[in-house]
Protein backbone atom coordinates (compact mmCIF):
# COMPACT_ATOMS: atom_id res chain seq x y z
CA UNK A 1 0.00 0.00 0.00
CA UNK A 2 1.57 3.53 -0.91
CA UNK A 3 1.71 6.26 1.51
CA UNK A 4 -1.19 8.62 1.32
CA UNK A 5 0.20 11.99 0.97
CA UNK A 6 -1.26 14.95 2.89
CA UNK A 7 -2.74 17.75 0.94
CA UNK A 8 -0.24 20.10 1.93
CA UNK A 9 2.92 17.72 0.46
CA UNK A 10 0.44 17.40 -3.08
CA UNK A 11 2.14 19.62 -5.59
CA UNK A 12 -0.56 22.52 -6.66
CA UNK A 13 -2.18 22.55 -10.18
CA UNK A 14 -2.88 25.64 -12.31
CA UNK A 15 -6.16 25.84 -10.72
CA UNK A 16 -5.39 25.79 -7.66
CA UNK A 17 -7.08 28.40 -5.56
CA UNK A 18 -4.52 31.37 -4.98
CA UNK A 19 -4.51 32.82 -1.45
CA UNK A 20 -2.76 35.56 0.66
CA UNK A 21 -2.44 34.63 4.74
CA UNK A 22 -0.28 36.22 7.29
CA UNK A 23 2.70 34.87 8.25
CA UNK A 24 2.82 33.61 11.58
CA UNK A 25 4.26 30.81 13.83
CA UNK A 26 2.52 28.48 11.98
CA UNK A 27 3.73 29.13 8.97
CA UNK A 28 7.19 31.35 8.82
CA UNK A 29 9.66 28.24 8.30
CA UNK A 30 7.62 26.96 5.52
CA UNK A 31 7.72 30.59 3.94
CA UNK A 32 11.71 31.16 4.51
CA UNK A 33 12.33 28.21 3.05
CA UNK A 34 10.84 29.68 -0.30
CA UNK A 35 13.61 30.20 -2.83
CA UNK A 36 13.36 32.00 -6.08
CA UNK A 37 16.07 30.18 -8.52
CA UNK A 38 19.54 30.97 -8.74
CA UNK A 39 20.09 33.65 -11.68
CA UNK A 40 16.60 35.76 -10.25
CA UNK A 41 18.19 35.84 -6.72
CA UNK A 42 19.69 39.11 -8.02
CA UNK A 43 16.12 40.86 -8.78
CA UNK A 44 14.31 39.87 -5.32
CA UNK A 45 15.42 39.79 -1.55
CA UNK A 46 15.34 36.19 0.51
CA UNK A 47 12.15 35.69 2.64
CA UNK A 48 14.38 35.94 6.24
CA UNK A 49 15.96 39.08 4.94
CA UNK A 50 12.36 40.32 3.67
CA UNK A 51 10.56 39.08 7.18
CA UNK A 52 13.61 41.24 9.47
CA UNK A 53 12.26 44.02 6.96
CA UNK A 54 8.33 43.72 8.21
CA UNK A 55 9.15 42.67 11.78
CA UNK A 56 10.59 46.27 11.98
CA UNK A 57 8.50 48.34 10.02
CA UNK A 58 4.88 49.35 11.01
CA UNK A 59 4.07 49.86 7.19
CA UNK A 60 4.97 46.51 6.01
CA UNK A 61 2.19 44.48 5.14
CA UNK A 62 3.57 41.02 4.34
CA UNK A 63 1.72 38.42 3.39
CA UNK A 64 2.14 34.06 2.14
CA UNK A 65 1.01 33.17 -1.26
CA UNK A 66 -0.89 30.10 -0.78
CA UNK A 67 -1.83 27.80 -3.85
CA UNK A 68 -4.81 25.47 -1.93
CA UNK A 69 -2.78 24.53 0.99
CA UNK A 70 0.60 24.83 -0.23
CA UNK A 71 2.92 27.90 0.59
CA UNK A 72 4.27 28.97 -2.67
CA UNK A 73 5.76 32.47 -2.32
CA UNK A 74 5.91 35.73 -0.20
CA UNK A 75 4.37 39.13 -1.03
CA UNK A 76 5.23 42.07 0.92
CA UNK A 77 3.70 45.84 0.94
CA UNK A 78 4.79 49.31 2.09
CA UNK A 79 0.87 50.32 3.01
CA UNK A 80 0.73 54.17 4.33
CA UNK A 81 -2.90 55.02 4.65
CA UNK A 82 -1.93 58.42 6.05
CA UNK A 83 0.61 59.77 3.18
CA UNK A 84 -1.31 57.32 0.87
CA UNK A 85 1.55 55.53 -0.08
CA UNK A 86 1.42 52.15 -1.70
CA UNK A 87 4.28 50.20 -2.50
CA UNK A 88 5.28 47.03 -3.59
CA UNK A 89 8.09 45.53 -2.06
CA UNK A 90 8.37 42.30 -2.56
CA UNK A 91 7.24 39.27 -4.45
CA UNK A 92 8.73 35.97 -5.06
CA UNK A 93 7.03 32.92 -5.68
CA UNK A 94 9.41 29.67 -5.09
CA UNK A 95 11.19 28.64 -8.28
CA UNK A 96 8.93 24.99 -7.86
CA UNK A 97 5.86 27.00 -8.61
CA UNK A 98 6.45 29.29 -10.94
CA UNK A 99 4.73 29.64 -14.34
CA UNK A 100 1.65 28.20 -13.10
CA UNK A 101 0.18 31.77 -13.03
CA UNK A 102 0.42 32.06 -9.07
CA UNK A 103 2.20 35.23 -8.66
CA UNK A 104 -0.09 37.21 -11.70
CA UNK A 105 -3.14 36.00 -9.04
CA UNK A 106 -1.65 37.13 -6.01
CA UNK A 107 -0.76 40.52 -7.38
CA UNK A 108 -4.31 40.93 -8.42
CA UNK A 109 -5.59 40.47 -4.73
CA UNK A 110 -2.59 42.88 -3.58
CA UNK A 111 -4.11 45.81 -5.88
CA UNK A 112 -7.79 44.60 -4.78
CA UNK A 113 -6.22 45.43 -1.24
CA UNK A 114 -5.09 48.38 -2.23
CA UNK A 115 -8.03 49.95 -4.39
CA UNK A 116 -9.62 50.00 -0.51
CA UNK A 117 -7.29 51.51 1.32
CA UNK A 118 -7.66 55.35 1.75
CA UNK A 119 -6.95 57.72 -0.97
CA UNK A 120 -4.85 54.79 -2.96
CA UNK A 121 -4.67 56.51 -6.76
CA UNK A 122 -1.40 54.72 -7.31
CA UNK A 123 0.80 51.52 -6.37
CA UNK A 124 4.19 51.46 -6.96
CA UNK A 125 6.81 48.99 -7.79
CA UNK A 126 10.48 48.59 -8.74
CA UNK A 127 12.92 46.60 -10.44
CA UNK A 128 16.56 45.74 -10.95
CA UNK A 129 16.63 46.20 -14.78
CA UNK A 130 18.70 43.08 -16.39
CA UNK A 131 18.02 40.11 -18.69
CA UNK A 132 15.24 37.70 -16.81
CA UNK A 133 14.03 41.12 -14.91
CA UNK A 134 10.28 41.02 -13.84
CA UNK A 135 9.80 44.48 -15.88
CA UNK A 136 7.62 42.43 -18.38
CA UNK A 137 5.61 41.11 -16.23
CA UNK A 138 4.50 44.04 -14.02
CA UNK A 139 3.88 45.59 -17.41
CA UNK A 140 1.47 43.07 -18.28
CA UNK A 141 -0.46 43.91 -15.40
CA UNK A 142 -0.86 47.53 -16.31
CA UNK A 143 2.23 48.58 -14.44
CA UNK A 144 4.02 51.42 -16.25
CA UNK A 145 7.96 52.68 -16.58
CA UNK A 146 8.12 56.35 -14.64
CA UNK A 147 11.78 56.86 -15.94
CA UNK A 148 12.66 57.64 -11.86
CA UNK A 149 15.59 55.24 -10.73
CA UNK A 150 15.81 55.00 -7.15
CA UNK A 151 19.03 52.92 -5.81
CA UNK A 152 19.57 51.41 -9.28
CA UNK A 153 16.46 50.10 -9.59
CA UNK A 154 13.72 51.42 -12.24
CA UNK A 155 10.08 52.51 -10.63
CA UNK A 156 7.18 51.80 -12.45
CA UNK A 157 3.56 52.84 -11.38
CA UNK A 158 -0.23 51.25 -11.77
CA UNK A 159 -3.02 53.82 -11.87
CA UNK A 160 -5.32 52.80 -9.71
CA UNK A 161 -7.28 56.12 -9.69
CA UNK A 162 -10.17 55.04 -12.02
CA UNK A 163 -10.99 51.94 -9.34
CA UNK A 164 -11.07 53.75 -6.54
CA UNK A 165 -12.45 57.03 -4.39
CA UNK A 166 -11.17 59.54 -2.05
CA UNK A 167 -11.94 58.90 1.67
CA UNK A 168 -10.71 60.53 4.77
CA UNK A 169 -7.57 58.84 6.27
CA UNK A 170 -8.42 56.56 9.13
CA UNK A 171 -7.83 58.05 12.33
CA UNK A 172 -4.80 57.25 14.15
CA UNK A 173 -4.70 55.63 17.78
CA UNK A 174 -3.04 58.57 19.86
CA UNK A 175 -1.37 58.29 23.60
CA UNK A 176 -1.97 61.00 25.86
CA UNK A 177 0.94 61.62 28.32
CA UNK A 178 0.29 64.20 31.21
CA UNK A 179 3.39 64.94 33.99
CA UNK A 180 2.15 66.83 37.43
CA UNK A 181 4.01 68.86 39.50
CA UNK A 182 2.13 69.63 42.99
CA UNK A 183 2.51 72.48 45.52
CA UNK A 184 2.65 69.97 48.11
CA UNK A 185 3.39 66.63 47.16
CA UNK A 186 2.84 64.90 50.06
CA UNK A 187 2.05 61.13 50.15
CA UNK A 188 -1.66 61.88 50.68
CA UNK A 189 -2.37 64.74 47.88
CA UNK A 190 -0.54 62.02 45.52
CA UNK A 191 -2.26 59.13 46.21
CA UNK A 192 -5.72 61.37 46.15
CA UNK A 193 -4.92 62.39 42.41
CA UNK A 194 -4.09 59.35 41.49
CA UNK A 195 -7.36 57.49 43.01
CA UNK A 196 -8.82 59.80 41.56
CA UNK A 197 -7.36 59.43 37.80
CA UNK A 198 -7.84 55.88 38.08
CA UNK A 199 -11.19 56.09 38.73
CA UNK A 200 -11.78 57.30 35.36
CA UNK A 201 -11.47 53.85 34.30
CA UNK A 202 -14.67 52.46 32.50
CA UNK A 203 -16.52 55.55 33.47
CA UNK A 204 -15.58 57.56 30.09
CA UNK A 205 -16.27 54.88 26.60
CA UNK A 206 -13.77 56.09 24.62
CA UNK A 207 -11.13 56.24 27.27
CA UNK A 208 -9.41 53.18 26.02
CA UNK A 209 -6.57 52.91 28.69
CA UNK A 210 -5.39 54.64 31.70
CA UNK A 211 -1.91 54.28 33.70
CA UNK A 212 -0.95 56.77 36.72
CA UNK A 213 2.47 56.27 38.62
CA UNK A 214 4.03 58.45 41.33
CA UNK A 215 7.82 59.33 40.87
CA UNK A 216 10.13 57.27 42.53
CA UNK A 217 13.60 59.32 42.13
CA UNK A 218 12.64 62.88 42.96
CA UNK A 219 15.25 64.37 41.16
CA UNK A 220 15.36 68.03 40.19
CA UNK A 221 13.94 67.26 36.88
CA UNK A 222 11.58 65.22 38.02
CA UNK A 223 7.35 65.84 37.59
CA UNK A 224 5.74 64.01 40.59
CA UNK A 225 2.84 62.15 38.96
CA UNK A 226 2.57 60.70 35.23
CA UNK A 227 -0.74 59.62 33.93
CA UNK A 228 -1.04 57.99 30.19
CA UNK A 229 -4.25 57.36 29.08
CA UNK A 230 -4.31 55.65 25.47
CA UNK A 231 -7.39 56.78 22.95
CA UNK A 232 -8.27 55.33 18.79
CA UNK A 233 -8.23 58.77 18.14
CA UNK A 234 -7.30 62.27 18.60
CA UNK A 235 -11.32 63.21 18.23
CA UNK A 236 -11.95 60.20 21.42
CA UNK A 237 -9.31 62.61 23.35
CA UNK A 238 -10.99 65.51 22.94
CA UNK A 239 -14.24 63.80 23.78
CA UNK A 240 -12.56 62.41 27.08
CA UNK A 241 -11.46 65.83 27.75
CA UNK A 242 -15.02 67.21 28.14
CA UNK A 243 -16.55 64.67 29.82
CA UNK A 244 -18.01 65.37 33.09
CA UNK A 245 -16.14 63.11 34.83
CA UNK A 246 -12.89 64.26 33.74
CA UNK A 247 -13.80 67.68 34.03
CA UNK A 248 -14.43 66.75 37.83
CA UNK A 249 -10.97 65.49 38.34
CA UNK A 250 -9.30 68.34 36.59
CA UNK A 251 -11.07 70.61 39.27
CA UNK A 252 -9.22 69.26 41.96
CA UNK A 253 -6.28 68.59 40.57
CA UNK A 254 -5.87 72.57 39.29
CA UNK A 255 -6.19 73.48 43.08
CA UNK A 256 -3.31 71.13 43.95
CA UNK A 257 -0.73 71.13 41.08
CA UNK A 258 1.65 73.89 40.50
CA UNK A 259 2.02 72.93 36.54
CA UNK A 260 2.11 70.35 34.30
CA UNK A 261 3.71 68.96 30.77
CA UNK A 262 1.84 67.36 28.05
CA UNK A 263 2.59 64.98 24.81
CA UNK A 264 0.31 63.59 22.68
CA UNK A 265 1.51 61.02 20.07
CA UNK A 266 -0.32 59.25 17.36
CA UNK A 267 0.63 56.14 16.38
CA UNK A 268 0.78 54.04 12.98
Amino acid sequence: MSEEITPAEQTPNRDAEVTLRAVAAANVDEIMRLRVAPAQEQFVADNPRSLATAAYSQLAWPRAIYADETPVGFVMLYDDPHQAEYFLWRLMIDQRYQRLGFGRRAIEQVIDYVCGRPNATALGVSYVPGEGDPQAFYASLGFVDTGEVDDDENIMRLDLSERTSLVEPAPRPLTHIVLFKFKKPTAAILAKAAELLRGLDGKIPVLRRIEVGADVLHSNRSYDLALITRFDSLADMQAYQAHPDHLEVLDYLRSVASGSATVDIERD
